[in-house]
């Protein structure tokens, strides 16, 4: 039986434009994850991957699940093959959105439970079939 992995893997923002919606929270796209692509924890997403068992997740500082900053909504581009998340910051964190702004952080982290996977021939990869998307994490690193 294989085992419940989390992964976590880091990207920087494209852009680190942020704009503002109707509430008066703050809105930022990015991409999150690609697929077919060895991250930089050797593992590799098989295609569309990741499930997702509720539309919207946590947006937190850095995994602490005590640092909610937002929310996220995640799904796969096909065309791009990767995962984008429309990411919306609370307008209560305005020193993040100042922060990001100002180019001090400029990177999110998606954390998944990987529930199936195998090596790649050369098994220098995990090669992931399936994950539970788990939160999306705007980190420091």
């Amino acid at each position: 039986m294989k085992k419940l992995i989390n992964n976590v893997a880091t990207l920087k923002l494209a852009t680190n434009e942020v704009s503002e919606n109707e509430n008066g929270d703050y809105q930022i796209k990015a991409v999150v994850a690609h697929a077919n692509v060895v991250n930089d924890n050797g593992i590799i997403l098989d295609g569309d991957v990741i499930e997702f068992q509720r539309e919207t997740y946590p947006f937190l500082f850095n995994h602490q699940g005590t640092d909610l900053l937002g929310e996220v909504k995640t799904a796969f581009d096909a065309e791009q093959k990767a995962y984008i998340s429309e990411i919306t910051i609370y307008s209560t964190k305005a020193d993040i959105i100042k922060a990001v702004k100002n180019g001090v952080y400029d990177s999110v982290s998606i954390s998944y439970y990987i529930t199936d996977y195998d090596f790649s021939e050369d098994d220098d990869a995990i090669v992931v079939q399936r994950a539970l998307m788990n939160e999306l994490s705007l980190v420091s690193v």
